[in-house]
């Protein structure tokens, strides 16, 4: 049982460490530069936010507001982004829609797996 805890553990710590920032980075290389002029500006964000997120490393936070701003639908409110589920190129839109619920999923997932180790781990004491 504790092997098996062991690499499960070991192979989410591989796939968060490592895909994560992959996949977030490509993201951030790949978003449109229409989007970030219309949407890296005042109301959505304040002038400091504004140069901030055009830069790296900041422009990763950027990406992921993007990303879930597209997904979800509360969250457009909160930067007051509008529609920009429909301003976005239709990949664009896909590919944020696929990485937020894909963490999201793949969160969920490893907590039910971590919890039913940790069931049968009692279990077998």
């Amino acid at each position: 049982m504790k092997d098996t805890f062991f690499f499960v553990f070991a192979i989410s710590g591989l796939l968060i460490g490592f895909g994560l920032p992959g996949i977030t980075l490509l993201l951030t290389w790949l978003t449109p530069k229409t989007v970030i002029e219309q949407y890296v500006r005042p109301p959505h964000f304040s002038e400091f936010e504004s140069i901030a997120y055009r830069h790296f490393p900041s422009s990763y936070i950027r990406t992921l507001l993007f990303a879930v701003a597209i997904s979800i639908p509360a969250f457009r409110k909160v930067r007051q982004f509008g529609e920009i589920h429909k301003n976005v190129p239709a990949w664009f839109n896909i590919a944020s829609r696929l990485f937020v619920y894909v963490v999201w999923g793949y969160c969920l997932i490893w907590v039910c797996i971590f919890v039913v180790l940790l069931v049968m781990a009692k279990i077998q004491q």
